[in-house]
C-alpha cells in the first residue's frame, strides 16, 4: 500500500537551497537524506524535535571536520515539507542556537505558514 504522505511537496524558504549547495558534499548527503525520509512521513535518526518551536519543526545535526552543520525544517503541514534554514553553527555556547538563528527560523516559518495558505488555502494543519 503506497503512503500517502510520499507526494509531498518540498520547498526551500529563503536561501536555504542555495545554503545546501555550499555545504560539504557529505553534509548535502545527510541532509538530503533527512528530507527524502521526511518527505515520505518518517523521521531520519539525525532529527529530533526543534525545541525551540513546536510540534512538527525538526533539526538536523552534522558534524563534519570539526564544524557543526544544521538543517531546519518542517512536516507540519501534510501536502509539503518546508526547508526552514541550512546554517553552519559558529556559536561558541556549547549546543545554543545563536539568536539570529532563532530570528530567521521563527520568520521563516511565518512564511512558510503563509505560503502554504496561498498554495492550498486554509485548509489545516497535518491531522
Amino acid at each position: 500500500m503506497a503512503n500517502p504522505q510520499s507526494n509531498r511537496e518540498l520547498i526551500y524558504i529563503g536561501s536555504s537551497k542555495k545554503d545546501a549547495t555550499k555545504l560539504p558534499k557529505d553534509v548535502q548527503g545527510v541532509f538530503v537524506a533527512a528530507l527524502k525520509i521526511a518527505l515520505n512521513g518518517g523521521t531520519h535518526e539525525d532529527a529530533k524535535p526543534f525545541k525551540y518551536h513546536g510540534s512538527g519543526v525538526f533539526e538536523v545535526v552534522c558534524d563534519y571536520n570539526g564544524d557543526a552543520f544544521r538543517e531546519i525544517y518542517t512536516v507540519q503541514y501534510k501536502e509539503v515539507v518546508f526547508v526552514i534554514h541550512i546554517f553552519q553553527k559558529k556559536s561558541k555556547k556549547g549546543s545554543e542556537t545563536p539568536k539570529p538563528d532563532k530570528d530567521l527560523i521563527a520568520q521563516r516559518l511565518k512564511w512558510a505558514t503563509q505560503i502554504y495558505k496561498d498554495l492550498y488555502g486554509k485548509k489545516t494543519k497535518k491531522n
